[in-house]
């Protein structure tokens, strides 16, 4: 039976093989006879050329199967392997058949085996596989055939297997994928062509090399000695071939392949010796004499050299990263040390380092972090001046960097080290210098005698410029925050007005305790004797929140003192924002308080609600809460009254005291009620302010400003 060289030619010739053994009367072997056929037609679709055919002969006694195809190279049994995804197809042949072999003819092969009912499945005690397999391999006259003999010298046999398994697995697939295009499956243009390079390309090199690959197997030799005869055209082959197997380890890498990557070891072997190829044979035609081949185990070393330095390198540039990342969270000096010395001890294989600065001084070194010095040390180097023969001081003042790499080194340009630090026989400094002014420097010490290469004082020099950019936005960092405080502290009460027969204690803490916010308090006396008490929120925080808080809590003071009625006051804050067009949210919380009656009136602009503690307990006070200010077209302003009796107390806060991340806000009000109602009802206002704050704020630094206001009637 003739056949296409097409995947559905395996099963129609296997099905023509289990027709024929049964008509034969032969049907006890039909399944091993089909069975190798399927596994030869695989083969010949996969591997062969066309034509491609079956024959079926014999009797009930014995049957012969042959598959024939247009390809004169003989098949390859390779070793067992269970990662390879080809090679078991002979195996079972020779498992089933009682013997088989193959024969040459007009310019093809037939690969044929016979089986017999009686001892099938038997293997054959006189079967010589190795002199069959050799059998199979006839001698070529390189000269004779116009091949030229490339030596590619010896490499481990393992290495030849497990490498030719992989691109055998690579092979297999690129032609089931052929295959299936040919099936009518579409593929692109592209891959076809990859496809056609790897599996046809090259593969005199290739099944020459699998071979003698095998062969030492079955001898048991470890090394084998590839000796290659190849056309001229090998040469461009195997450039394309070359390039073929990169850029299906890129489908491969993209997932869009059973068979995984090339392993590196296999990568390297492949590129060596198809290159070794290549220009041996462009050699050999020019008439050069060959240059010599670079053995494969000086190659996988000079492999391994620059892996390292690339390694080296790469494990700096992502410390450099971490850092980067790291920094970006810096805000003090302090911070930045933590960083930056414990990463550079670290690469560098330091015994120490530290960071430091001029001091406040401007006469003496300050050290905001080290790593690896005893407390002795750091106390020193912080006793240094800025004038000092010293490494650290020396960059401190001229800019330059100083490399000592022997303990000669240290003595003959700095022997005052011999003192301070007797143990260190390597040491660097950098400035650290950003728009041509020098914040600091970096030091690091070595107990060992250290060269430093150009790589490692590259990465020295970019930490250094990481730690200057950094320490300048700490500077910035650092002055806004002190201006936004300063601005703050300007606008809150120095003092809190003394108010017979009441008590009133404050509390006001930036977020983090690092930087100011919009949190706001204030009590004024107004002319007829009552008191205004007003405690705000600007959202934000820094120094635009700061003058938008400045802003309001000084116009309310001025409208309070005109109208001191919390909807005339709301009236005309809501008027102001809406004429300056004023880009923030404000919640306020307004208490108008008449000392004599005990009677406040409450205005809220989206402020928390407060609460009232008597000898009862605390409760939340009821109010109408507005919108916040900054607002558009919220309700008309309104407000409630409450009175509050002797031995009352009213208390009013920010957000910050009582939100939480991950935590629903009423469960923090209800901590300051439980925080308010906790102690004696007579207790004064700061002794119950402090409660509330130890009970009630967060126990990490809170993520807002907080401010509380607590307000009692003796």
């Amino acid at each position: 039976m003739e056949l296409a060289q097409d995947p559905t030619s395996i099963r129609d010739g296997r099905r023509f093989a289990r027709r024929r053994v049964i008509d034969l009367g032969a049907e006890s072997i039909a399944d091993d006879v089909e069975l190798a056929a399927a596994e030869l037609l695989a083969n010949a679709v996969q591997h062969g050329s066309p034509p491609i055919a079956i024959l079926v002969a014999g009797d009930s006694r014995e049957v012969r199967l042959e598959v024939s195809d247009g390809n004169e190279r003989p098949p390859i049994q390779p070793t067992t392997s269970v990662t390879n995804m080809t090679g078991r197809g002979l195996a079972l042949v020779d498992a089933v058949a009682t013997r088989w072999g193959v024969d040459r003819a007009g310019g093809g092969k037939t690969v044929w085996a016979q089986f017999q009912p009686t001892t099938a499945a038997a293997a054959l005690d006189d079967l010589d596989l190795e002199r069959l397999l050799h059998s199979w391999e006839e001698p070529v006259d390189p000269e004779a055939a116009g091949l030229y003999t490339v030596v590619l010298g010896d490499v481990p046999t393992d290495l030849l297997i497990d490498a030719k398994a992989h691109i055998d697995n690579v092979v297999r697939e690129f032609s089931l994928a052929a295959s299936a295009a040919d099936s009518g499956e579409a593929i692109t243009d592209h891959l076809a062509a990859l496809i056609r390079t790897v599996v046809h390309e090259f593969s005199d090199a290739r099944d020459a090399i699998k071979r003698q690959a095998l062969a030492a197997v079955r001898r048991g030799d470890p090394r084998t000695r590839l000796v290659l005869h190849l056309p001229a055209s090998a040469a461009r082959a195997g450039e394309a071939y070359l390039a073929g197997l990169d850029e299906a380890d890129s489908y491969a890498r993209a997932a869009r392949l059973l068979t995984l990557e090339t392993p590196a070891a296999h990568r390297l072997f492949r590129r060596w010796y198809v290159e070794s190829v290549v220009r041996q044979l462009r050699d050999l035609v020019a008439g050069r004499t060959p240059t010599p081949i670079q053995p494969f185990e000086s190659c996988m070393v000079s492999e391994i050299e620059r892996l390292s330095v690339l390694q080296r390198l790469s494990d700096r540039a992502a410390r450099l990263q971490r850092v980067t990342a790291a920094l970006a969270k810096s805000r003090t000096p302090e911070d930045v040390a933590d960083v930056v010395v414990s990463e550079g001890v670290s690469a560098l294989g330091a015994s120490g380092g530290s960071l430091v600065l001029p001091a406040e001084d401007g006469e003496h070194i300050a050290v905001p972090g080290a790593v690896g010095y005893g407390e002795g040390l750091v106390d020193a180097l912080r006793e240094e001046r800025l004038d000092a023969p010293l490494p650290a001081a020396t960059s401190l003042r001229t800019g330059r960097a100083t490399w000592l790499e022997s303990r000669e080194d240290r003595d003959r340009e700095f022997p005052a080290l011999r003192g301070l630090e007797a143990a260190t026989v390597s040491m660097c400094s950098v400035p650290l210098i950003t728009g041509g002014r020098i914040l600091g420097a970096l030091r690091f010490s070595f107990s060992q005698r250290r060269l430093f290469d150009d790589d490692e004082r590259a990465f020295v020099l970019a930490l250094a410029a990481q730690t200057a950019q950094t320490l300048q936005r700490t500077e910035v960092y650092a002055a806004e925050r002190k201006a936004s405080l300063d601005l703050q502290r300007a606008l809150l009460p120095e003092d809190i007005p003394t108010l017979a027969g009441w008590d009133i204690a404050a509390h006001y803490s930036p977020a983090g305790g690092q930087e100011a916010g919009g949190d706001f308090y204030d009590v004024l006396k107004v002319s007829d004797g009552r008191v205004v008490a007003v405690v705000g929120d600007v959202m934000g925080r820094g120094v635009e929140a700061a003058a938008a808080m400045a802003q309001v809590r000084t116009m309310m003071r001025a409208y309070a003192v005109d109208d001191p009625d919390p909807v005339a006051v709301f009236e005309k804050v809501d008027g102001f924002f809406n004429a300056v067009d004023l880009a923030q949210l404000v919640t306020v919380m307004y208490f108008l308080i008449d000392t004599e009656s005990g009677k406040v009136r409450i205005g809220n602009a989206g402020h928390l609600p407060p609460i009232v503690v008597d000898s009862h307990g605390s409760r939340v006070v009821p109010t109408t809460t507005g919108t916040p200010f900054g607002v558009d077209g919220g309700p008309r302003r309104t407000s409630d009254v409450v009175e509050i009796g002797p031995g009352m107390c009213l208390i009013v806060a920010t957000d910050g005291l009582v939100e939480r991340r991950g935590e629903d806000i009423d469960v923090g009000i209800v901590r300051m009620l439980a925080a308010a109602a906790s102690g004696p009802a007579t207790e004064p206002a700061d002794v119950l302010l402090k409660r509330v704050l130890v009970t009630a704020a967060p126990a990490k630094a809170q993520d807002d400003d907080v401010t509380v206001l607590v307000i009692r009637r003796v």
